[in-house]
């Protein structure tokens, strides 16, 4: 009789008739003059002729409510399920946008890459400058490719600024590509590495170099010519100096905290208010080197070699500095540490 896709209101337009009719049967056997019954037992007659019909009004109403709403009820579940799905599938399919984007971004990473190591051999200097931009553009676009590319940039200077004999070293002016690659390496996101990396400028003559402010933690110059170098305020914790030439080096506010210094050329270096807390300078030489104002807390510098008292006594330092026979630790810092 119902029809789920027929408007509600037509539905009631079809039963209405019904319930009218129902009501004129009970008005007529309240009404009708039936013999042997009284007006008063016609009334009560027609009265409870009228409860039924009304109940049986409410029931069907009720039945046709319930019938609608369990109908909207299932439209509903189905809409549901159908967004679900709906939903489901463009989850996948943004999935595999993802990963089509991801493998397009490596392959064109993998293909810059290489492109920029066969730059790097170029004989142009201008050609080199650009590769090393290059790979420093996808050390900062790849996270995975960073040390790699750090690799390859200190590989660069050690195979194109070797050390050489001392009768050699006239300190020329640095090459400008070796200066880039530096400053790049310099200027790198340290986040992207693990602590168990290090840097290797081992053996290497940058002489002049600049590398003011750089970021060189965790860099080995082990035997490496950094004479008159530019270093102000660059960070060099855990740094490895070991038998490095650092004469006239400028590293005033440099950070030098725990780094290895033994043996190093120190003479007339400039380490003004340089940061060497616990750091290591057994066998250094440090004839003329500037330590006003440096920090020299918990610092080793038994066995450092041509330092005079006057050198330390504007230097901060305590009772955990240690210091070679011949000098006093000034009375100042027997009363601090």
């Amino acid at each position: 009789m119902f029809d789920k896709n027929t408007d509600p209101l037509l539905n009631w337009l079809i039963i209405l008739p019904f319930i009218f009719i129902l009501f004129l049967i009970a008005v007529f056997l309240a009404f009708v003059n039936a013999e042997g019954l009284s007006t008063e037992q016609r009334l009560d007659y027609g009265i409870k002729a009228l409860t039924t019909t009304g109940t049986i009004f409410v029931g069907i109403a009720v039945f046709i409510n319930a019938f609608y709403a369990a109908k909207r009820a299932e439209a509903l579940d189905k809409s549901a399920e159908a967004a679900n799905k709906s939903a489901e599938a463009a989850n996948k399919s943004a999935e595999a946008a993802l990963k089509n984007a991801e493998a397009a971004q490596d392959k064109q990473i993998t293909e810059r890459f290489a492109k920029a190591i066969e730059l790097l051999g170029n004989e142009k200097i201008e050609t080199r400058l650009g590769a090393i931009y290059i790979l420093e553009r996808i050390a900062k676009d790849s996270t995975q490719d960073h040390w790699t590319i750090m690799e390859v940039l200190t590989a660069f200077v050690r195979e194109n600024a070797p050390l050489k004999k001392e009768k050699e070293q006239e300190s020329p002016k640095i090459r400008t590509d070796i200066q880039a690659a530096l400053t790049v390496i310099g200027r790198r996101n340290t986040e992207n590495e693990q602590e168990k990396q290090r840097l290797d400028l081992s053996n290497i003559d940058i002489s002049g170099v600049d590398l003011i402010k750089a970021n060189l933690e965790r860099a080995d110059f082990i035997s490496s010519n950094l004479e008159g170098a530019l270093l102000m305020q660059a960070r060099l914790q855990n740094a490895e100096f070991y038998n490095a030439n650092l004469r006239s080096v400028v590293l005033s506010e440099a950070n030098l905290q725990k780094a290895y210094l033994s043996g190093t050329k120190l003479q007339q270096a400039n380490l003004y208010k340089a940061n060497l807390q616990g750091s290591f300078l057994p066998g250094a030489n440090l004839h003329l080197a500037n330590l006003v104002e440096a920090n020299l807390q918990g610092a080793n510098l038994s066995g450092a070699k041509n330092l005079e008292q006057y050198q330390i006594e504007r230097a901060i330092g305590d009772r955990t500095t240690c210091l070679p026979d011949y000098i006093e630790a000034p009375t100042h810092w027997q009363q601090s540490g």
